[in-house]
């Protein structure tokens, strides 16, 4: 036989033995049992058992209620400050992280399958068939469907990841190779095999310009560190495939009717290569800017409050997410308006199996003929249950940044917030999966927050993935303000802003107002602006600052201005109704001919 032949029968049957692919055993359904309080898309049996808004944690509703996790959980579903919360559940006290982990691990591999996901772009080589590789989150990170921003931009299905993390993806292929072929001519008979030398995977992952490589193990889970994209990039998952194969040849004698092994070698290796990949957009947050001031004040009175000032963009994928802050020496917490909740991305996976059946073919080489057994893959398909590998979820669940006070915190009166300054981050609420038993509203984003009735400042804020955020806090002391008004007209009139002791002019600040043409107005270098009322009442608010210097701040007030109603008018009035007996006698004069005339002709 021609070694032409014998390489036409090697690509023609490069077809499939499986060699590494997965499985899985793990339920398709929540878990019932404590666990399922980390499952937000699971059916509740008792929902409405539990008041849905008095209390917002799972801790809090089991330290309050009496009730254990299993009971809270199985009556509504509940959100965590941060993608970290610490609680713990079930038999193995487990927190949210650990059984992620686990179920992300539970996905078995074995040598006769490939799993893939309804997502999955799977890939067939010449030696890999079924390929793919699939994002299934982060450990930190948290997928956002807000679709609507202030600044216009469409950010949907975005995933704001932490600038160190880990990245979750789920990698399966199955190698295949051709079972052993023998091809016949007289007395000889030549037979190929076909060994498997080496298979390595590299994987390696990339945001932005930064790349990083992993080994294959810990499998399924990929580490960063430093990430640096500032803005909203791609991030990708890449894995190739190298398998080194050798075909060994083996020439048999035919002596008496026995076949006899005449001679054996060994080709040079051969290595094929498959690439797979998946990507989905990110954003850093670590990375986007916020500047968070504490201003402490410090009234004659012993009212201090606290003056909370964040800085930063107003396009939710620009500005660094804050979740809470704790006030120093007190589990009360100041808890922003997002809630972070966990739900299956899959619920169900395809698994493909391949099947080798023996076949016979006729090769015609050179004029003669050859008798050829080779082998030929079939697939079969199933759908199969997936692991509860969760995905963590972003949502707005209040309309403004809320106080949360902890178990034990006496009597004592808690604080309060006076006044919050907020802006528009989206359009429109996060949208949810039809079990989960949640409330969405659209983001908010916040810039001033007065808390009142506090003893001590804040002490540490953390964002959404409960990574610390710099504060920087200054004392101040609190003076009075004064708003004077001057009416100039039945229209118009000029408020002026002043310290109330001094009566120096407050330049450039903001002042607020209802039932003018226009909301907010700020005053000129001479603490002065005008207004032009829209109502006969037009109230104004000046919300109070921390002066340039920072040691001084000036305090709110309001005042109200009482415009005189428009006179009547009675020359108007005469000449309205003499206006209508015109159009009365108009009418009288032209309609009433034409109506007599049209009756008398019929």
């Amino acid at each position: 036989m021609s070694s032409r032949l014998l390489l036409t029968v090697l690509l023609v049957c490069l077809l499939a033995v499986p060699i590494g692919t997965a499985m899985t055993t793990s339920q398709p359904t929540p878990p019932d049992s404590a666990a399922r309080a980390f499952v937000a898309d699971d059916s509740d049996p008792e929902q409405g058992a539990l008041p849905p808004f008095v209390l917002s944690g799972l801790a809090d509703a089991i330290a309050m209620e009496n009730l254990t996790v299993e009971e809270a959980s199985r009556m509504r579903d509940f959100t965590y400050n941060t993608t970290a919360p610490q609680y713990r559940v079930g038999d193995d006290e487990q927190t949210l992280r650990e059984y992620r982990r686990d179920q992300l691990q539970s996905i078995e591999r074995n040598r006769s399958t490939s799993l893939w996901l309804p997502d999955s772009e799977r890939s067939n080589g010449t030696v890999v068939k079924d390929a793919h590789v699939t994002i299934l989150g982060s450990e930190s990170g948290v997928a956002s469907r807000f679709n609507a921003t202030q600044s216009g931009d469409n950010e949907s299905h975005l995933q704001y990841i932490p600038r160190n993390g880990t990245v979750f993806a789920q990698l399966d292929y199955a190698t295949v190779l051709p079972e052993q072929t023998c091809t016949v001519a007289g007395d000889t008979k030549t037979c190929l095999s076909y060994r498997l030398l080496d298979q390595r995977v590299n994987r390696t992952l990339r945001i932005g310009s930064q790349e990083w490589r992993a080994t294959e193990d810990p499998p399924r889970q990929l580490s960063y560190s430093g990430a640096r994209a500032s803005d909203p990039t791609e991030m990708h998952v890449e894995a190739t495939i190298e398998t080194t194969v050798a075909v060994q040849t083996k020439i048999y004698t035919r002596d008496g009717g026995e076949w006899t092994v005449a001679n054996t070698s060994l080709s040079e290796p051969t290595v094929f290569s498959e690439t797979v990949k998946d990507s989905t957009r990110v954003v850093v947050t670590t990375n986007q800017p916020l500047t968070v001031t504490q201003t402490v004040v410090e009234s004659k009175t012993g009212d201090d409050r606290l003056i909370l000032q964040f800085d930063g963009s107003q396009s939710m994928a620009d500005r660094r997410l804050w979740s809470t802050a704790r006030f120093e020496g007190s589990n009360t917490r100041l808890r922003n308006v997002w809630g972070v909740y966990s739900q299956r991305r899959y619920s169900n996976a395809t698994r493909g199996t391949q099947r080798v059946v023996d076949a016979n073919i006729t090769v015609d080489e050179d004029g003669a003929k050859a008798s050829l057994s080779q082998s030929v893959t079939t697939a079969d398909t199933e759908t199969v249950g997936f692991p509860n590998v969760l995905e963590l979820q972003l949502l707005a669940q209040s309309p403004s940044p809320t106080i949360q006070r902890g178990p034990n915190t006496g009597v004592l009166a808690a604080p309060e917030i006076a006044s919050i300054n907020g802006f528009t981050l989206t359009q429109r609420p996060a949208p949810l999966d039809r079990r989960v038993n949640l409330t969405s509203v659209p983001a908010q984003g916040t810039q001033t927050i007065v808390i009142t009735n506090s003893d001590e400042p804040l002490t540490e804020i953390h964002d959404i993935h409960g990574d610390p955020i710099p504060i920087e806090t200054q004392r101040t002391d609190e003076r009075q303000t004064n708003l004077s008004t001057t009416m100039l007209n039945d229209t118009h009139a000029r408020v002026t802003l002043s310290d109330a002791k001094s009566g120096q002019p407050l330049a450039d600040q903001p002042l607020w107002l209802s039932g003018a043409a226009q909301p907010t107005v700020r005053t000129n270098a001479q603490g002065s602006a005008i207004i032009e009322r829209r109502d006969l009442y037009v109230t104004t608010r000046f919300r109070g600052t921390t002066a340039a210097s920072a040691d001084v701040y000036y305090s709110a007030t309001r005042t109200q201005l009482a415009f005189s109603p428009d006179p009547f008018d009675i020359y108007q009035l005469l000449m309205s109704l003499a206006g209508a007996l015109v159009s009365i006698a108009a009418f009288l004069v032209f309609y009433l001919p034409i109506a007599y005339l049209r009756g008398g002709t019929r």
